[in-house]
């Protein structure tokens, strides 16, 4: 995988445990902080008891946040399907209705080290709870793990399948500090690229007064977060032509549009263009009918906006 760079972006995790934190100093140190949102490792969900009050204030001092899920895979599948929604749930608790974080969610996966699950249990486990989510999210669910846990269950390899996971972002836990340790991730699991890498456990930084994990990301906040909103919508009519007009995004690693018709999709367009025109005979609906016409901006990625603009047109 790839070395930090000097334009890499800095940012911490933090949790119940971290001790110390202040706000008003951290806000001008880091670029981005993930919080612990929820754990499972003790066989029951439990909330952080430091997220609710540490998302708000994130997002009072507009600091990107994230958020993850410290999980506990088995080989019952339906442990992942209530791990996910209590996942879902308090994510929307902690950033409000709809809404899982600026940052991508991220399901933390260090468990069992005893390798009491097989690699594909445990593949299959991690891939039920990922479809779930981001079907019920529309998000991109990251992974975090750890170098060691990879090579622990066989390089995330599974036979006839090879790397089921590599598509997900990956976080990556690889601390250079142990003998032995390459100076930066190697390549592991199907993955060449990391999003972030956590360098460091016992990082000291001012404005916590404990170590924390410190990590490295990517060198613009664009490639950890949703494209924006689509500014300057606007629809017109000409003769049997409808028109849609917006501004473009500047987000750096955005791919194109899709345009929805009372949330049918009719078209998708590239990241160059600010124009679509269709017919309105598409349409199918009645005269006189109102119709809501929304459009939404999509990242190499596969995250979408985090909400659609609309116009509602009269055809």
């Amino acid at each position: 995988m790839q070395n930090k760079n000097p334009n890499s972006l800095f940012g911490i995790d933090i949790n119940e445990y971290t001790q110390g934190v202040d706000f008003n100093i951290l806000a001008r140190k880091i670029d981005f902080l993930y919080l612990r949102s929820s754990g499972s490792g003790s066989g029951r969900f439990r909330v952080d008891r430091k997220f609710l009050e540490y998302a708000e204030t994130s997002r009072n001092y507009k600091i990107p946040v994230g958020a993850y899920h410290y999980a506990l895979p088995s080989w019952d599948l339906n442990t992942a399907d209530m791990q996910c929604d209590d996942f879902l749930r308090i994510l929307q608790e902690g950033f409000g209705s709809k809404d899982y974080g600026d940052l991508f969610p991220t399901l933390d996966v260090e468990e069992p080290i005893d390798k009491s699950l097989t690699t594909k249990a445990l593949i299959n486990w991690i891939d039920r709870f990922r479809k779930r989510f981001e079907r019920k999210s529309r998000r991109r669910l990251m992974l975090y793990t750890g170098s060691f846990f990879i090579d622990l269950y066989d390089n995330f390899y599974i036979e006839g399948k090879g790397y089921p996971l590599k598509s997900m972002p990956l976080w990556i836990a690889m601390y250079t500090k142990y003998p032995g340790n390459p100076p930066y991730p190697s390549n592991q699991g199907g993955w060449t690229r990391w999003k972030i890498w956590q360098f460091s456990e016992d990082f000291k930084i001012e404005g916590v007064g404990s170590p924390v994990d410190a990590n490295w990301g990517p060198n613009n906040i664009d490639l950890l977060m949703q494209p924006d909103i689509v500014s300057g919508f606007r629809v017109r009519t000409e003769g049997n032509k409808i028109i849609l007009n917006w501004n473009r995004n500047k987000n750096i690693d955005l791919l194109g549009y899709n345009i929805f018709a009372n949330n049918y999709w009719i078209g998708t367009v590239d990241e160059e263009d600010t124009e679509f025109v269709f017919n309105k005979d598409i349409l199918n609906v009645p005269e006189n009918s109102i119709v809501k016409i929304t459009i939404e901006a999509f990242d190499y990625d596969g995250e979408t906006s985090k909400r659609r603009a609309s116009v509602d047109l009269k055809v």
